[in-house]
């Protein structure tokens, strides 16, 4: 019974160690744990079931899962450091590709200026100058006719909510009149 109690114990202990998601050392405890459970388990068996190698075993096997669960935190935190730096390294590499972009956009619109500015004449700047003129005044043209358009709607629906009042107000009539109030 007091073996059973005891292995009852480690186990609690091993399911309660394994629960904590934020421990660092989490592979470590878990082999301490681990190891101390199945050495217990191997103290118990291969002695006599005697008290002194069920602790013998279990501390034994604490300190072999110890080391063993060492090595695991240990690969895993190399691992985190690994992603964390290929992580870093690509958002580099992405922000370097933005730059780039940016300056190519730039170096663009800075030849074709340079091109227009090489083989334009003074015709073609008062060309450019008429046609901008020209779309201008369309451009208002188009602003005033759609200005004019909204205030004949507003004006239509201001004049047949004025026809529904007004109609409402003959029916209301023609009802007293009839003497259906």
């Amino acid at each position: 019974m007091n073996k059973l109690f005891a292995s009852s114990i480690l186990i609690l202990a091993l399911i309660f160690a394994t629960g904590c998601q934020n421990n660092p050392n989490r592979g470590r405890d878990i082999g301490i744990l681990a190891g101390a459970v199945l050495g217990g388990i191997a103290g118990a068996q291969m002695g006599d079931g005697d008290d002194i190698n069920v602790v013998a075993g279990a501390v034994l096997g604490g300190a072999l899962g110890g080391m063993a669960g060492n090595q695991i935190d240990k690969r895993q935190e190399e691992l985190q450091a690994a992603e964390a730096q290929r992580q870093y390294e690509y958002e580099q590499e992405v922000l370097q590709q933005e730059k780039l972009e940016q300056d190519i956009k730039a170096l663009e619109a800075k030849r074709v200026r340079d091109e227009i500015a090489r083989n334009s004449t003074s015709a073609d700047v008062a060309a450019a100058e008429r046609e901008a003129a020209r779309v201008e005044a369309e451009l208002a043209a188009k602003k005033k006719s759609y200005e004019e358009s909204q205030a004949r709607a507003r004006r239509i629906q201001e004049a047949q909510a004025r026809i529904a009042k007004a109609q409402e107000e003959l029916a209301e009539l023609e009802r007293q009149e009839n003497g259906q109030y």
